[in-house]
């Protein structure tokens, strides 16, 4: 098997039980750029399955570094490690975020979740679809996914 194909296994959200890393996971100290990361290598290899890489919570990270999603994707294609992601990032993003900005980045990845009637309605239906309808301190995405991907989420009151 080549490593590429190695790659490309790992990234395959097509199959039961593979998920990309949570939201909360850093790099660089910003939330979200590992589970990006993740979601444009499955992407590049066609395996995302429901997962997008091209927009949402994902456009966080790249309005934060100051690139395009393409760009990002080049960024992937090009380095085979998340360090060098980043250390791309670094160097060809038209932002330079400092620490207060990675900060604040954080916070709103954190905090997002549904803003009108309508989405927060299905998100909760959604929620109860996965056997989580009695989870009414879920309220963000961030939460939401690691609850469906099977992670941990303590109850808050």
């Amino acid at each position: 098997m080549t490593t590429a194909q190695t790659a490309a296994q790992n990234y395959d959200y097509t199959r039961p039980g593979n998920y990309p890393r949570s939201g909360r996971e850093r790099l660089g100290g910003a939330m979200f750029l590992p589970r990006t990361i993740d979601k444009m290598r499955a992407h590049i290899a066609g395996t995302a399955g429901e997962y997008v890489a091209m927009r949402g919570l994902s456009s966080r990270i790249y309005d934060l570094f100051g690139v395009t999603p393409e760009q990002f994707m080049e960024a992937v294609k090009q380095n085979p490690t998340d360090e060098g992601v980043l250390r791309w990032l670094q160097e060809h993003g038209s932002k330079k975020p400092a620490a207060e900005d990675i900060e604040r980045h954080n916070a709103g990845v954190l905090a997002a979740g549904p803003q009108t009637d309508e989405a927060k309605a299905r998100f909760r239906a959604n929620l109860g679809k996965l056997g989580f309808g009695d989870r009414t301190d879920v309220t963000t995405h961030v939460d939401s996914e690691d609850l469906e991907e099977g992670r941990e989420v303590p109850r808050r009151a």
